[in-house]
């Protein structure tokens, strides 16, 4: 039986209503989410047995999150409890040419507390068929690095595939401490969700030819980081923004053999949070259906991605059927080259 694994932080989220300014307002729209709460989240809505680890207060807030992941099928009975503070993050939402702003507060949190001690990481990945983290969790302090990397390293003792997406995060970390993570965290990657930036400036792999086209030097750059970490694949998204409101999104996947760039989806959002992390998903859903077919799971992670847009709150709650009656009513043509 599949157990998939995600690690992370669950968070309240408020929201200004109609699109207001946080000094507006003097209500919230409170909801839950995090990179890989969501991730998990639409892992269930696929039909997957989805497992969360994370650390929560012992409060009526940590019990409401809890709720929320088990309201959505992800399994908690790896969500450790202690400390007393919610992670807790403001979403203002763009419009038009005014942008989308976050404002975390969540330094001191339950979960940047999260110790080694309160796992059994036998019990947890002796039977694990999936482990999926981000750049996120690994900027939240040294001690959930710690936990971290002991669950990479039970990854390997039982051969469990690896995802993992950099999502750096500037008023997380600086770009320093994030670059000795990474460094840290690929040699246990399978599947890894990368942008060009990530592998030119985070990880300073240079293009051959600095003057080459830029499909050119992020080709060559992304086969060098293939090599060096021996990745299987790398996952990455390309969006074009012609307001808060309105986007367009396509997608790609490079491995030492192939490389498929998907078409371009234009698209209105309602609410662009999570969008990444539906894009995981996606990919992630095809891949343990079908690990051999990566063009089609850049072209459904990339409509989950598109269809997460129009949905309010951090987390998709597409079905299959809903991503393929998209791709079916769109026409997708499938790769431009």
């Amino acid at each position: 039986m599949e157990k998939i694994l995600t690690m992370g932080e669950i968070m309240l989220r408020l929201t200004p209503p109609d699109y207001a300014r946080i000094d507006q307002t003097r209500s919230f729209m409170a909801n839950y989410g995090g990179a890989e709460a969501n991730v998990a989240v639409s892992l269930a809505y696929f039909g997957h047995r989805c497992f969360f680890i994370s650390k929560l207060p012992p409060t009526e807030v940590g019990d409401s999150a809890i709720k929320h992941l088990r309201s959505h099928n992800v399994n908690t009975d790896y969500v450790a409890r202690g400390s007393s503070l919610m992670g807790i993050y403001f979403y203002e939402s763009g419009f038009g040419g005014r942008p989308s702003k976050v404002i975390y507060n969540r330094k001191h949190s339950a979960f940047t507390r999260i110790d080694c001690s309160e796992f059994n990481f036998d019990e947890i990945f002796k039977d694990a068929t999936w482990f999926h983290i981000s750049g996120i969790t690994l900027s939240l302090g040294i001690r959930v690095r710690k936990v971290t990397y002991e669950c990479l390293k039970y990854c390997r003792k039982y051969n469990v595939p690896v995802s993992f997406d950099f999502n750096y995060r500037s008023r997380l970390w600086d770009e320093e401490t994030a670059r000795e993570a990474y460094f840290e965290t690929l040699p246990y990657v399978d599947y890894l969700f990368a942008s060009y930036w990530d592998a030119n400036h985070m990880m300073g792999i240079a293009p051959t030819d600095e003057n080459a086209s830029m499909e050119e030097k992020k080709r060559d750059v992304m086969h060098k980081l293939l090599d060096k970490y021996q990745i299987k694949a790398v996952f990455s998204t390309d969006r074009s923004i012609f307001s808060a409101t309105e986007n367009a999104l396509s997608a790609s996947v490079i491995t030492k053999e192939d490389e498929y760039h998907s078409q371009a989806f234009r698209f209105q959002i309602l609410d662009r949070i999570g969008a990444g992390d539906a894009f995981a998903s996606g990919v992630i859903h095809c891949l343990l259906k079908n690990p051999s077919d990566l063009h089609h799971a850049v072209d459904f992670g990339l409509v989950t991605s598109v269809l997460k847009h129009t949905i309010s709150g951090d987390s998709s709650r597409l079905k299959e059927e809903d991503v393929y009656d998209y791709l079916v009513s769109s026409g997708s043509k499938g790769v431009i080259r």
